[in-house]
Parts: structure tokens; sequence; C-alpha cells
């Protein structure tokens, strides 16, 4: 019989974009190799909008690491889960949670972007369960980082091209008062 250690982390950031934008930076996966540089690549291999299916490929500890996720996505709340379908060895689980929320003033454009991971690990791997710990802690920390300087860089883009203070993503138009 497998005896399991269930563990988890989460992070939260303010990001100074609207939320929607955000959120939409998190939804579509296909740029991600140009924003985070965590992704290598990043395909959506099944599914719809709501539920599917990526194949990802992220450096992780110096080393190339690929796998099947399947993420559910809730886009009037802003928030995202995902499972990694076959976690590497000695992880036994995988998965997590984006959510994207509005801080402070809206107007404003501050998102609150909060990223947690759960996971199991067989407890015959218990010495190795510090390392796994930190390695999921530093890639969340390094994946909310990215997201916050691509996030804001294209709102900031957005801004300076469209000279409105918002873009309706799901049209790619300014929004004009």
């Amino acid at each position: 019989m497998v005896s399991l250690t269930t563990r988890g982390t989460t992070h939260r950031l303010a990001i100074n974009a609207q939320s929607d934008l955000v959120f939409g930076v998190l939804r579509d996966t296909s740029h991600w190799p140009y924003l985070d540089g965590l992704t290598v690549y990043s395909e959506r291999v099944g599914g719809d909008d709501r539920e599917h299916e990526l194949r990802i490929s992220v450096v992780a500890n110096g080393a190339l690491s690929s796998s099947h996720c399947r993420r559910f996505l809730d886009a009037a709340g802003r928030r995202i889960v995902f499972e990694v379908s076959r976690p590497e060895a000695p992880l036994l689980r995988l998965a997590g949670g984006w959510a994207v929320s509005e801080g402070g003033d809206a107007d404003q454009g501050l998102a609150v972007v909060t990223l947690s991971h759960e996971y199991e690990v067989d407890d015959g791997a218990a010495e190795l369960s510090s390392w796994i710990h930190r390695s999921i802690d530093d890639f969340g920390q390094r994946e909310l980082a990215a997201l916050k300087l691509g996030s804001e860089r294209l709102a900031a883009l957005l801004r300076q091209h469209s000279g409105a203070k918002e873009v309706d993503l799901d049209n790619g138009r300014p929004v004009h008062d």
C-alpha cells in the first residue's frame, strides 16, 4: 500500500493591469513561450474554451520537463483549475489553480493573482519532499513574476497604441471613454 504526503503552496501578487487582460494572458497559452521565459512549448491538443488539454514543455530546475495538463476555465469568475495528467516521479499528483481578481481601485487597472499548487509525493520519497516543495514554490514565484512582467508590458503597449484606458480582449478593440 502506498502512503501519500499531500502538500501545497499559495502565492499572491498584484499586477498593474486590468484583471480581464491578465486572465486573457493566462487563458491563451499559445503565446506563453514568448512571455514567461519558463515555457518552451505550449499547444492545446484537445477540448474547448471551458475545458481542454495542453501539451507543455517548461524549464524547471535547469532541466526541460514536458507534460500533459488538463485545464478547467471559469471565464466569468476568472479562475483556472489545472491538473498534470502524468507527473514525473517522485510526484504522484500535481494540480492547482489560478484566480484573478480586482484589487484596489478597478479603474487603476490593478489585478490580484493567486496561484496555488497541490501535490502528492509517495512517503517513500520523503527525503525529496523538501526539495520538491522548494522547486514548486520557486517555479510558482517565477511564473507569477513572468505573468506580471508580460501583463504589465502588454497593458502599457495597448494603452500607448490605442490612447484608451482599457482594451476589450474578446474583440481586440480599445475602449474609449
